[in-house]
């Protein structure tokens, strides 16, 4: 807890000074008993209970069925919000963006927080899934009659940013993700993964051990703690997410080589970086920038990842979308004058048509960058 209290000091501050060292509030005592199991053990019928998309299998009192139906019409309106603002759009630019063949099977998004349908989104052929943000897990009721409307409300504000503005923001869920009716990003998950049209088949605990290697939480101490779900669109086969919890600054990272070593066995991947806090353009994060650089096939990003000086065109082809306009006022410093005069140049810079990161949709960007050995394997 001292460690994330640290790191929002630290993006509140623009890394201008050095972290104040005062631990924030503990998380709120539960008022349930929580953990990594689904009632009756079956995770596919509660993530749809979760996401306000079916109760069906479950027998419930008057009271709760009437505040589980209020929680279905009112997730519903904010999915359906986020499909027509966000989603929809992204999925439409996809499919006239993206070369099939450039398609990798690990999709990397870092500083994602539990933003699973966005990843989903942009990279919906991947068949695994690393995402990485500082919020615990955390847990689920373990009893059905905790499920209740403080519950689903608790939920449902945890989600209304990704939902309203499709982005979380850090010091909310600091507060969110550690409530007394509410804890961790499990919920979450499961919530973005059934509404983006999956079957969750099962979820498991599980950590990076000191040796790189992941395994179930059970098994033993471990050095990074994460879940894995597992999912399915019934046509496709099984699909897996990971997330773990941790922070990616390099003194934090760099106090765990198990957590390096398995970070630098990830395969080729895709990597989407939006909303990052402009923590790219640091020099505290250069074991994270630097691994993103040497695993990604292709990488999607606005102004908020990876500097645009840090892409070598002789190795990458990068392409422009959208408009780029100078960082929102907290992040202003992290202005781009290269990525400007880039956009300015550039003849083919593509519209986007949706909103990304800090910005609404006539002042958003994404830059998309390929390898070239991606283009090079195309061609063989």
């Amino acid at each position: 807890m001292r460690s994330r209290f640290v790191f929002f000091i630290f993006v509140c501050s623009l890394l201008e000074a050095q972290p104040i060292l005062t631990p924030r509030p503990g998380p709120a005592p539960l008022q349930f008993l929580c953990g990594v199991q689904a009632p009756f053990g079956e995770w596919g019928p509660l993530a749809q209970f979760v996401a306000g998309m079916n109760s069906s299998v479950y027998s419930l009192p008057e009271d709760q069925k009437a505040a589980w139906s209020r929680h279905a019409e009112l997730a519903s309106a904010g999915w359906a919000n986020a499909q027509r603002r966000y989603l929809d759009p992204i999925e439409s630019w996809r499919e006239q963006t993206f070369d099939k063949s450039a398609a990798a099977s690990l999709a990397f998004y870092p500083f994602s927080g539990p933003d699973a349908a966005n990843v989903l989104s942009f990279f919906p052929d991947a068949r695994e899934y690393l995402l990485i943000g500082l919020e615990p897990v955390g847990c689920i009721p373990a009893g059905l009659p905790d499920y209740n409307a403080q519950y689903f409300s608790a939920l449902r504000r945890s989600l209304e940013a990704i939902l309203t503005v499709n982005f979380f923001r850090t010091n909310d869920m600091q507060v969110d993700f550690n409530k007394a009716n509410l804890r961790g990003v499990l919920p979450a998950l499961l919530f973005m993964i059934a509404r983006s049209g999956y079957s969750v088949l099962d979820v498991t605990r599980v950590t990076i051990t000191g040796d790189g290697s992941i395994e179930r939480a059970s098994d033993g101490p471990g050095e990074t703690s994460g879940v894995a779900i597992r999912f399915s669109d019934g046509r496709t086969g099984v699909r897996e997410l990971r997330y773990f919890s941790l922070n990616l600054q390099d003194s934090r990272i760099r106090r765990k080589p198990g957590t390096m070593k398995y970070l630098a066995g990830l395969p080729e991947a895709n990597t989407l970086i939006k909303s990052a806090s402009y923590l790219l353009h640091t020099p505290y994060f250069s074991v994270v920038r630097d691994t993103i650089l040497s695993k990604s096939r292709m990488i999607v990003e606005d102004d908020s990842g990876i500097p645009f000086h840090f892409f070598d065109l002789s190795d990458w082809d990068v392409r422009l979308y959208g408009t780029y306009k100078e960082p929102i006022t907290l992040f202003k410093k992290w202005h781009q004058g290269d990525l400007e005069s880039a956009f300015a140049s550039t003849r083919d810079v593509r519209p986007l048509g949706f909103a990304i990161g800090y910005r609404h949709v006539r002042e958003a960007n994404l830059l998309v960058a390929t390898h070239r050995r991606a283009a090079r394997q195309r061609s063989d």
